[in-house]
This record gives C-alpha cells, sequence and structure tokens, in this order.
C-alpha cells in the first residue's frame, strides 16, 4: 500500500469538458484534469479512487432574499440573466466506485489557498499520508472561496468588485452552493446523501462566520451541511462580507466580534441580543457542530475560547445546545509542532509537538456516526467554571520552573466591530479572559488529554514568549505553545531546583512508562476520544519520545 500511495498512477490529462448543470445557482463546470489514484487496493476497502480538477462558475441572483446578506451583491455587474457570476477552482478527491464510499462529501474549507482536512491522513509517504479520509470512504471536496488568495495557490474565487472593493461576501455562497449542488442536483458531477465540513483556523473562522450569516439554508431553503468542525478558531469570526476584507490577514486580535456563543443572548455592553445560531438567518437548518480547540485559543489573546461555552461576561457557564459538542484538546498548541522539538529559534520555549490529530480522527468518525446513523457522539469535554478548571489568568496554578515566564499576567484583547449589527456591538471594549487550570506540572486538567498529557515526559502549553533576541519578551508568539521537558534524573531536578518530579521519580523504567500510556490511550478509546486502530502509532511516538529524553536503555 505504502508503494501504491507514493505515486500517482494513471495520469490523464483530458480536453476542457464542461459540465451541464441543472441548479440556477451552479452555471458551469469545466474539468480540465482526471487522475486516478493508486490502483484497486490502494486504500482498503474503498479501493482506488480519482481526483478532478476544474473551474466552476457560480451565478448567484442578487434579489434572492438568502443572498441579500452578502454587502454590495446589489451593485455587482450583472450577466444577461440578470445573476452576478464568480467563478473559483474545484479539487474533488473521490472513490473510483462511488458504492464503495460512505456516502459522505467532506468540504474542507482551504486555509489562504492551502488543503487543511488532509491532516486527518497521518504517517505514511506521498501526498496522502496513510490514506486515513480515503480509506473511510470520504469524497473530498475543495471549492475557492476567498478572493486574496496569492497567484501560486491552488484554491482561489474570483469575485466582481464595486467601488473597487471586492464582493468578498460571495466566497460564502460559493461553499453553500457547490455543496447544495452536490447534495441535491443529479446532474453533479459526484453526489453524497451527507455533508460534513472542516475548517481550520483561519477556515474555522469562516465556518462560524458562514452558520452566524445563515448560510447553511440554500436558496431553496434546504439544508446545506449536516455536520462540521471549526477547528481552533476559538469564538471568532472572519472578515470577508465587508468592503475592504481582508481574509488572509491573520486576525489574530481584531477577529472575535459579538455574539459569541451560539444562544441567543444579551450583550452586557449594549444590550443587544444576538447568537451565531441563534438569529433569524441562521436558526433554520443547523448543522451538528463540534467546536475543536486548543490552549492557544484560551491564552492568544484575541481568539477567547472561553466565550464559546461561557456567557458573554465570561461570569458562568452555559449549557451548549443538543447539536453542539465543544472538545479541549489539552496539551497542544494551534498546529502539533515538529519532533523532535527543534531549537526554540524565536521563542522562549522549545513548540509544543503534542500530536492532536489522533484525536481529531475519533471525533471526525463521532460526527459522521452521528449525521448518518444517529449515534450519540461522546459528551463535550472542555474547562468550566463549575468544575474549577477554568480561571482568570492570575489564578493560573503554573508552577515556578526556573528560567520560565508565567503566562498569569495576560489579557484577553479587545472586541471587533460587528458592521452586521447597528453600531458595531461595542467594537474596542475590553475582552474578558479565562484559561484552562493547570496541575502542579503545568499541565492542563479538563479536556480530552492525549495519553503523552495524561502521563507526561513534559510540561506542555497554549503560549510560548518571544526570545529577547528576536522582540519583546513579554509578548507572546502568535499560535505558538510550549514544550518544556521534565528533568531526566532527581540529581538534575535538585541541581536545577526545578519543582517538577524528574522522570525517574515517576516511572520505574521505559516499559513502565510505556504501559501508563496504553491504559491512558485504551482509557481514551473507550470513551470514544481515540480510534483503536491508532494507538500503536501512539505507543511508537510515545517509545521514541522516552528514548530522546532518558535513552533506549
Amino acid at each position: 500500500m505504502t508503494a501504491m500511495l507514493r505515486t500517482l498512477v494513471a495520469t490523464l490529462l483530458v480536453t476542457v469538458v464542461s459540465v451541464p448543470v441543472l441548479r440556477a445557482d451552479v452555471l458551469s463546470v469545466d474539468v480540465t484534469e482526471r487522475h486516478a489514484i493508486a490502483d484497486g487496493s490502494g486504500f482498503g476497502d474503498t479501493g482506488a479512487y480519482e481526483e478532478l480538477v476544474g473551474r466552476i462558475t457560480f451565478g448567484i441572483d442578487p434579489a434572492d432574499p438568502r443572498n441579500q446578506v452578502i454587502v454590495n451583491l446589489d451593485r455587482a455587474p450583472l450577466n444577461a440573466d440578470g445573476l452576478v457570476e464568480a467563478t473559483a477552482d474545484l479539487r474533488i478527491l473521490t472513490p473510483a466506485d462511488s458504492q464503495r464510499g460512505n456516502g459522505v462529501a467532506l468540504v474542507d474549507v482551504s486555509n489562504r489557498g492551502r488543503l487543511t482536512a488532509l491532516g486527518f491522513n497521518r504517517g505514511g509517504s506521498g501526498p496522502y499520508g496513510d490514506g486515513f479520509l480515503m480509506r473511510e470512504g470520504y469524497t473530498l471536496v475543495w471549492v475557492g472561496w476567498e478572493f486574496d488568495v496569492p497567484a501560486d495557490r491552488e484554491i482561489r474565487l474570483e469575485v466582481p468588485s464595486v467601488d473597487g472593493n471586492p464582493v468578498g461576501g460571495l466566497g460564502f455562497a460559493s461553499v453553500r452552493d457547490v455543496t447544495s449542488w452536490i447534495k441535491y442536483d443529479p446532474s453533479a458531477l459526484v453526489s453524497a446523501e451527507h455533508a460534513l465540513t472542516f475548517g481550520s483556523s483561519q477556515s474555522g473562522r469562516y465556518l462560524r462566520t458562514f452558520l452566524y450569516l445563515g448560510f447553511n439554508s440554500d436558496t431553496d431553503g434546504r439544508q446545506v451541511f449536516d455536520g462540521m468542525i471549526p477547528h481552533i478558531a476559538g469564538s471568532s469570526r472572519l472578515d470577508l462580507n465587508q468592503p475592504g476584507a481582508a481574509p488572509i490577514s491573520l486576525g489574530m486580535f481584531d477577529a472575535t466580534a459579538f455574539p459569541f456563543a451560539d444562544a441567543a443572548l444579551p450583550d452586557p455592553v449594549t444590550g443587544v441580543v444576538d447568537g451565531t445560531l441563534g438569529n433569524a438567518r441562521s436558526r433554520p437548518n443547523q448543522p451538528r457542530v463540534f467546536y475543536t480547540n486548543t490552549g492557544v485559543e484560551y491564552w492568544g489573546g484575541g481568539r477567547v475560547a472561553t466565550l464559546v461555552h461561557s456567557t458573554p461576561d465570561g461570569a458562568q457557564d452555559l449549557t451548549l445546545q443538543d447539536n453542539v459538542r465543544f472538545y479541549f484538546l489539552a496539551g497542544t498548541q494551534h498546529g502539533p509542532g515538529a519532533f523532535p522539538p527543534p531549537p526554540p529559534g524565536n521563542r522562549q520555549e522549545m513548540g509544543n509537538p503534542t500530536d492532536y490529530w489522533w484525536n481529531m480522527r475519533a471525533l471526525l468518525t463521532s460526527l459522521k456516526d452521528w449525521v448518518v446513523d444517529d449515534v450519540e457522539p461522546p459528551p463535550s469535554r472542555h474547562p468550566r467554571f463549575a468544575d474549577g478548571n477554568l480561571v482568570a489568568p492570575a489564578q493560573i496554578a503554573f508552577p515556578a520552573i526556573p528560567d520560565v515566564r508565567s503566562p498569569a499576567d495576560r489579557e484577553g484583547g479587545v472586541r471587533a466591530a460587528n458592521h452586521d449589527l447597528d453600531g458595531g456591538a461595542g467594537g474596542g471594549t475590553a475582552l474578558p479572559m479565562f484559561v484552562p487550570q493547570v496541575d502542579a506540572d503545568g499541565n492542563e486538567i479538563a479536556g480530552i488529554r492525549h495519553p503523552e498529557v495524561a502521563v507526561p515526559l513534559a510540561t506542555y502549553t497554549g503560549w510560548n514568549f518571544t526570545n529577547p533576541d528576536n522582540g519583546d519578551p513579554n509578548t507572546l508568539v502568535s499560535l505558538a505553545g510550549s514544550y518544556i521537558p521534565f528533568p531526566a534524573t532527581l540529581a538534575q531536578r535538585e541541581r536545577t531546583r526545578d519543582p517538577r518530579r524528574s522522570i525517574e521519580e515517576r516511572y520505574d523504567s521505559r516499559e513502565d512508562f510505556l504501559t501508563r500510556i496504553e491504559s491512558a490511550g485504551e482509557a481514551l478509546i473507550g470513551d470514544r476520544y481515540l480510534l483503536e486502530a491508532d494507538l500503536p502509532a501512539i505507543l511508537e511516538r510515545a517509545a521514541q519520545h522516552w528514548d530522546l529524553l532518558v535513552g533506549a536503555n
């Protein structure tokens, strides 16, 4: 299988073929390339895949009430049929034999033109790693939604401009309409009974905005996505649907505007009542939603993940809607760092290498099972005020590790203005900030604890300060966490005055450590936060980690 994944075989470049469509929102699809990927046994029971690459043209009716939330759509140039046209790159990976797929389209909202959902594929070689998504039988779909993606990126959207400003909100319509086309139009290139979507960081913020603006209903009033995972977005949304929008920007400290949570709640600053899923646009056709976040989204200034599961003033816990789960990936950073961790570079500490994608694979599987078979997913896991593990930064019980700066003086940044609400909904107001509490080692207590966080060799955080040689040492490095290994021996601990127990004080041997890792993994498997098939890879990595810090003997 590895050899088959290493190469793309039976590559066929085809002449441009225009595919007729039946839906008014999709005007044409031009397929420019088809590739066969691997052979009939390439991805387990699913077999071979094929890739389709081309361009899709949308015709958006500015008179349709469901499109009128798109800013400046009513002023955009029209084609002969009175529609506003936008053209996007389209890429699809689908089982060559559709009967061997799982009947689910996974629409990956690209991040600045880059593919993100392929992160579910781990290890292996070649562009598709171990082929997890293919072995599971998903049809993978990418469509351009972002107008300011650099020309060298493969997933872009071309939109008209008004007064020199692109009509960026068409990027919500492109994802809505390609998904509706696949679900409901028999003339579509591929079909799926169910549709899920995944967005990471910038594209996770996109999905939160997609929901808020009501794009999960198509222009016929039908549900678009059945399930979605807005990943590492915190409580932020995306700057896309305004003149002068710059969605490609990092949006780290200017992306969080009221409302923060799903439910319609009163804003303590302005008194306005609103919610991500609690307004007239977004109440119909709500998907089942998994919010997944790391420590960075709690500590990282502008993303304030707490406000997704707390009241807007950060005073008390919320009960999440029945169609929503929130999972905190304890001991992780925005995106897993390299292993073995390289030198800190521009940071004060090494980057956090905890690989949360193993947990994400289990969560994606649970979301699919919830959507397809109505199997109740595992319960939310996140810090809560009621449990005493969600606290203000000043209350963090972080140990006094020599030469490690405490984050206890952090603040939450300020709100961005919400252009969809009169007056901007308190733009510029300070955001409340609450963070996950830690244990005596500095590791977060609540959430899904990866086996190497539950049975640690180090302290893993969702924050990391700037190296003084590279800037202000009191500022956080954007999106970075820390990895601070334990002393290997008691003698080393005493010499450095490290308050954390040494590795030799914790574990009798390498075998003892790995046995505990296995037990922690089995507990996660039992709770459905890890797939049984993925435990061997975690054990292998844990063994490498032990050897890195202690040695193989």
